[in-house]
């Protein structure tokens, strides 16, 4: 019940952004970055992992402070490495951010929800005394996330950001006596490009 009306609240923010933008113009490019993530209430201890993540944007502007974007997003998070960590997890996501960013100069700050779909699972845990202790306890398809971030506008078509990214309902729940409820953690670095698009006083068009 929890994620069905954080799904209606997220969409309807999309909504009313998609409503806003007959009025205000947009801008879309693409994302490209390098997260590190982790998953809390691990099985074991292990290092944050770290992988690509990229996608595209699309940005409305409410007035001359205020922005709102979204973004589709394809990215990995999880915990341990295979090979080098007795447990590791790897959890692909398609992750729609809505985002509202305030701008002052060349610096932004942004925050929002997102929600994501895993679309990929990869786990094993060594040593694990039952081989069923971790299918007893699947994680969660969707993801319910706040994001917090700051950027920085190099020119008008490219940009450098810093964003964290965590659960706010947990994405599995706590295995007995082995670990508390699991959430996810992702810290990315990125870097945007705005697509070209031809204006409307364009006689081209």
């Amino acid at each position: 019940m929890k994620i069905n009306l954080a799904i209606i609240a997220i969409f309807n923010c999309v909504w009313l952004c998609a409503q806003h933008s007959y009025q205000s113009p947009f801008r879309a490019g693409l994302k490209l970055g390098f997260s590190y993530h982790t998953l809390s209430g691990d099985l074991t201890r292990s290092r944050p992992s770290g992988d690509l993540l990229g996608g595209f944007w699309l940005q409305l502007k409410l007035n001359k402070k205020w922005t709102a974007q979204t973004e589709l997003l394809f990215l990995d998070k999880g915990i341990g490495e295979r090979g080098k960590t007795p447990h590791f997890v790897t959890l692909r996501y398609f992750e729609v951010p809505v985002l509202f960013q305030y701008h002052n100069k060349n610096i932004y700050f942004e925050f929002g929800p997102g929600l994501g779909y895993m679309i990929n699972l990869t786990e094993h845990l060594n040593g694990n005394a039952s081989p069923n202790l971790v299918n007893k306890y699947p994680l969660t398809r969707s993801e319910l996330s706040f994001n917090l971030g700051i950027g920085c506008n190099l020119n008008e078509k490219w940009a450098l950001g810093v964003r964290l990214s965590h659960s706010l309902l947990p994405v599995r729940s706590a295995v007995p006596l082995v670990s508390k409820e699991s959430y996810n953690r992702l810290l990315a670095f990125s870097l945007t490009r705005q697509l070209k698009r031809k204006k409307a006083s364009d006689p081209q068009e």
